[in-house]
């Protein structure tokens, strides 16, 4: 029977940092983000720059994971990355669970979080991150992305763990992938081509690329109101981000 093609997930969300070193404080010792890998690229390499539309780039690349999801630190050295202005459609804020929030809030401040309020620390990079008691997996669990019209976007539902809340509300024009913050959500999917087939809107970078002898599948886009959207199957529990590895990484 032919694959109807489904969003299994939230895989991962990309963050462009300005400091590798101060992310990584942020993200592992203060609120304990597990490290996964790490990779990088050189000026000229096209399928990254076809990727995220955007001439020119070279990064070094952090991975983490939690419970539920993984996350990329994009370390951008080319294009030199700006801050990321305010109303700008887009990521606008994480969840974070933990057994203790109190104490991981105290932990995010002193790795080098910005308080906000009770229980709601900025990451160095600029996204606002909230903590609650975790009921469930520990780590990122959810995410706010905001948009002109939440009723027009065509991102399609997600299931959890990690919950996905589209607002509306946005005002500004898309930033850059490499404009600091985060700058994209990666969707786990089955059946790629249909899903990338099914989003209304969409502006796809490029065809879909098998990596890693066929094992997993990519394919960047953005919508028609700026964000940038990441569909990834994995097709064996080898994959490098197959949601296996999240809680068996070895």
């Amino acid at each position: 029977m032919e694959n109807a093609g489904h969003v299994i997930a939230l895989n991962h969300v990309g963050i462009s940092v300005a400091d590798l070193a101060a992310a990584r404080r942020f993200w592992v010792d203060g609120l304990s983000a597990r490290e996964h890998g790490a990779f990088g690229w050189p000026t000229g390499t096209a399928p990254a720059d076809e990727s995220l539309a955007t001439q020119g780039t070279a990064a070094e690349v952090v991975l983490l994971r939690t419970d539920a999801a993984f996350m990329e630190l994009f370390a951008f050295s080319s294009p030199t990355p700006a801050t990321r202005a305010a109303g700008t459609p887009g990521v606008k804020g994480l969840v974070w669970a933990s057994a203790d929030p109190d104490a991981s809030y105290a932990r995010a401040v002193e790795a080098g979080g910005t308080p906000l309020a009770e229980r709601r620390v900025t990451c160095p990079d600029g996204t606002p991150v909230t903590l609650v008691e975790a009921d469930g997996p520990t780590g990122l669990i959810g995410v706010l992305v905001q948009v002109v019209d939440a009723d027009a976007n065509p991102l399609p539902p997600v299931p959890g763990p990690v919950a996905v809340e589209v607002r509306g509300g946005a005002d500004a024009d898309p930033a850059r992938p490499v404009d600091l913050g985060v700058n994209h959500l990666c969707l786990d999917v089955d059946g790629i081509d249909t899903v990338r087939g099914s989003i209304p809107g969409m502006s796809w970078h490029h065809d879909v690329t098998e990596s890693s002898g066929g094992i997993a599948a990519v394919c960047y886009g953005t919508t028609g109101d700026g964000v940038l959207v990441e569909l990834l199957e994995s097709r064996t529990p080898e994959a490098f981000l197959s949601r296996t590895r999240l809680t068996h990484p070895g």
